[in-house]
This record gives C-alpha cells, structure tokens and sequence, in this order.
C-alpha cells in the first residue's frame, strides 16, 4: 500500500502552485517525453496502472491525476479507487464510477488513455486486487471477494494483486492458498512486481514461472511531487505496454497477451523479448574514420537517445579485440569507447558482448546483448 502522506501538507503543496503565477503555470501545463524506444511491430506505452483519488484513500481530486500523468509523459493512466474504503465519505459522497468520469473527461483533452478501473480491498490473505476495463464498478461491491472477482471477470476485467508484499514479514510476498485458486481459475492476469518504492524480486521469480504479465505501478494517494522527484530524469514506477496501437482494446489486448515490462528507478524488468529491442532502438553506434592513424586503437561512438542509463559489464572475451571491462552508456549523450585490435590495425566488423545489468530477465540475471561495431 502507497505512502499516505499528510493531507494538510498536500493542501499546502496546492496553494504553493497556485501561488507561483504565470510562469509557473507555463512551466506546469509542459510535457516532459518518457524516451523509451518502439520496438518492432508494437508502440510502447506508459502507463500508470494503480491511482488513487479523495473518492476513496487519496488525496487529490481525479482531474489533478490526468495532469499529472499528461505532464510526466504518460499515455494510459487507470484510477483504481478502493471499493471498500471510503475515509472522506462525510465530505464527499460515494460513487464508485464517478471518479472514473471525472478523471476521463480531462484525460481526453490530452490524450490520454483512460482506463475504467477499481480496487477490491481485503486484508491479506488475499490482499488488494485491481479490476481494469470493468464496465461497472457497483457490481463489484460484494461482500464475498470471490463473488466480486467472478463479477470483474464477468464483465472481461484484467485482474492485477497489487503490491504482494503488503503486511508480509519484511515485504517479502508469500502465495496463499487463496492466490492458488485466483490462478487455477484464472483469476489472476498480472502481478505487481513493483508497487512505489517496493521491488518484489520473489514476485517476478513467481510471473516467470507461472507465466503472469508483470506490472509496475505508483499506488499513488499525494500530489505526484510529494512522493517522486521528477528531476533529472526521476520517474514513477510504471508498466511500459507493448500495444500494436494506441488504443483501450489494444492496451487491454496486450496485457492479457503478457506484452508489459517493469520501468522503475532507472531500471527495466522484463521478458529478453522485449527488452532486448528496446535496447538496441536505443542506441545508434558510429566508427570514426580518422582515427585509422592511432593504429591498434579504435574509437567508436555509441549515442544513447533513451533516457535509460545502460550499465554494461562485459560478458566474455574476444580473441582479436580488447574492449572496456564496464562501460555506462549515460541518457541522450554519447559515449567514446577504445577498441584495441591485438593482432592487427584494421577494424572488421564485430560484436563485442556485454550485459546490461540494469535490464533484468530474471531478479538476478542482466539481458545478455551485443554491441555490433561497423567495420570501419
């Protein structure tokens, strides 16, 4: 579950923007791009899965969710407001769908994809679980969870266990009997791997094995700036989607398909698939022709247009060339790297192998890749 923070300080953080005038506002209403390439066949999408609003724990109203999510450079956004509980109920009436409606309304004008979506809130086991593209949301209010899963499922929902370690010993998720029969019925269509500042590696070992699309998402209650430094490249966590258009069928058809990765804290978790296209769209390598005089030694350039800092360690040897041992490939700069040809002067074409450790396959294991040099 989400870091609550303290509403007065959230209203103060409001009268704070409101107070910075024009400038500000000019500053605010920018979109700062999430530069994480297509891959072939498929547009890659961000989305937030996981938010919430004053209609039930958070403490915002649904509009501020959609510019805030337009301003981050997101393109699907799902406010999951939790069914059962209702803490601002004396202030503001409930209405399970109308935050949905409120939020969809602004979302359209940016652009935004919006997803229908809601929170079934149960203690642990079996815990919170998000229903997306749900066509009513009073449906699901019942007071047997099952009944309430069947009735998400009925209506085609994308079924997701939020944060799997919440009130676990140490975060660390434990499966339930409870969580046996979500997937044996099928219940169960993602799992989040990352939930605000919690990675649950034991999760991601489980979507491997058991074949569940993995998710990652911001369960966020405050004004965005009250939890996540967006400076400097700072993100909240998200699900990238690998969608065939931008579209609410295509997002919902991609994740039932398992097409998602993980992107959280300048890293990315994910099926190799995947992430192995995102790095190399990213990237774009160059030999420089001058440097024919230095002999042994090549310089090559390697740009990097992603916002991702690729931390490369090299994964083996090659008989003719020596080449860095760890090189960073930094965000939208490029890097110069040496090659050193130890049997000759020339460059031919070759492929030097690295992994990239803070793309991740598996909670321990660096996608395996391979930087391919022009010859030059």
């Amino acid at each position: 579950m989400s870091r609550t923070r303290n509403f007065f300080q959230s209203l103060l953080l409001i009268a704070v923007f409101c107070a910075c005038g024009s400038t500000a506002t000019a500053q605010l209403n920018s979109r700062k791009e999430i530069k994480i390439p297509d891959i072939p066949g498929y547009l890659t999408l961000k989305c937030d899965l996981h938010m919430h609003t004053v209609f039930s724990d958070g403490v915002v109203w649904p509009t501020v969710r959609a510019d805030e999510a337009w301003r981050e450079g997101l393109d699907v956004i799902a406010v999951t407001d939790h069914i059962e509980y209702h803490p601002f109920e004396a202030d503001i009436p409930v209405n399970l769908n109308r935050s949905y409606d409120l939020v969809k309304q602004r979302a359209d004008i940016y652009g935004l994809l919006t997803i229908r979506g809601a929170e079934i809130t149960r203690d642990m086991p079996p815990g919170h679980f998000n229903c997306l593209f749900v066509t009513n949301i009073d449906s699901l209010d019942k007071e047997n969870f099952f009944e309430a899963i069947q009735a998400a499922t009925d209506q085609g929902a994308f079924i997701m266990w939020n944060h799997p370690g919440w009130r676990q010993p140490g975060t660390i998720p434990v499966w339930y009997e409870e969580h046996t029969r979500l997937y044996e019925e099928k219940h169960m269509n993602g799992v989040e791997i990352v939930n605000t500042d919690e990675y649950y590696p034991l999760a991601y070992q489980w979507c491997i094995d058991k074949k569940i699309p993995i998710l990652g998402s911001s369960d966020i209650h405050s004004p965005i700036l009250m939890d996540y430094d967006l400076r400097e490249g700072g993100h909240r966590p998200m699900t990238l989607v690998f969608a065939k258009e931008k579209t609410l069928d295509a997002v919902k058809d991609a994740l039932f398909d398992g097409r998602t990765a993980v992107y959280n804290n300048n890293n990315l978790y994910g099926e190799e698939k995947f992430l192995k296209p995102v790095f190399e769209n990213s990237l774009e390598i160059s030999v420089n022709p001058a440097t024919v005089r230095y002999g042994k030694n090549h310089y090559v350039y390697i740009r990097n247009n992603s916002q991702i800092p690729y931390e490369l360690v090299a994964n083996g040897e090659l008989e003719t060339y020596d080449f860095p041992d760890k090189i960073i490939l930094w965000p939208e700069r490029t890097v110069i790297m040496n090659i050193r040809n130890k049997k000759g002067s020339g460059l031919e074409a070759v492929k030097l192998p690295y992994k990239v450790m803070n793309l991740l396959i598996a909670p321990e294991a660096g996608l395996p890749v391979e930087l391919k040099i022009p010859r030059k």
